[in-house]
């Protein structure tokens, strides 16, 4: 079974609204373990924090509030079990069940659950699926943007220091504590672009893909 980190925004579409995403790849998801983020709407419910007043704690509960609404959602698409710990994402396994899971704590990313999960169920791999078909060296828009196609975990955490801020929907292209404990649990990771079924289920398979691979060496 292997541990996906889902990018909620894979969930919606342009206009917010949510699409058939979850109905498409329901097959391709069923049988591993998927945590999923809060995309559009983690994004309505961080900003209406912000406009309240909110600090950024607040802000990210609403964000939290928001993964499981997907969460939800996307069980509902894979005959799965939405669990609100690592533990009883443990425990639905053991009872064979298909374990969702949203976001933990505040000040924490759902990539960084997803590699704590992975850790905890001794699995070497990860697949991060998102919008973003690789990681670059910089943002993708940037002028001069170089696509990477494999890393060191050292060389992950380098390029998540430079764009992890630690804020409420900050775009980086993994955290700062996710890709450190990859490292320590010497944990490699898969990124793929979510919206292409063939590289999804090429990456989930361990096969060959277009996205970028994280390893120790």
């Amino acid at each position: 079974m292997v541990v996906v980190s889902l990018g909620g925004s894979l969930l919606f579409d342009e206009s917010g609204k949510r699409n058939d995403y979850a109905e498409r790849v329901a097959p391709i998801l069923r049988g591993h373990a998927i945590v999923v983020g809060g995309g559009r709407l983690a994004a309505k419910y961080v900003g209406e924090a912000h406009a309240r007043g909110e600090n950024f704690f607040w802000c990210d509960r609403e964000g939290i509030r928001a993964t499981y609404e997907n969460a939800e959602h996307l069980a509902s698409k894979i005959s799965g079990v939405v669990c609100r710990s690592i533990d009883e994402c443990l425990a639905a396994m053991e009872r064979g069940e298909n374990p969702v899971m949203g976001g933990l704590l505040e000040g924490v990313t759902t990539d960084a659950d997803a590699v704590l999960l992975a850790e905890a169920l001794g699995e070497g791999r990860l697949v991060n699926a998102s919008r973003v078909e690789a990681l670059y060296d910089r943002h993708p828009n940037e002028e001069g943007a170089k696509r990477l196609e494999r890393l060191t975990h050292d060389e992950l955490v380098d390029l998540a220091f430079k764009s992890d801020k630690r804020e409420s929907r900050t775009n980086f292209p993994f955290d700062v504590f996710a890709s450190m404990i990859a490292r320590r649990a010497k944990i490699s990771i898969d990124f793929v672009d979510g919206r292409d079924s063939e590289q999804l289920k090429a990456a989930l398979n361990g096969k060959k893909h277009n996205g970028t691979v994280v390893t120790n060496k």
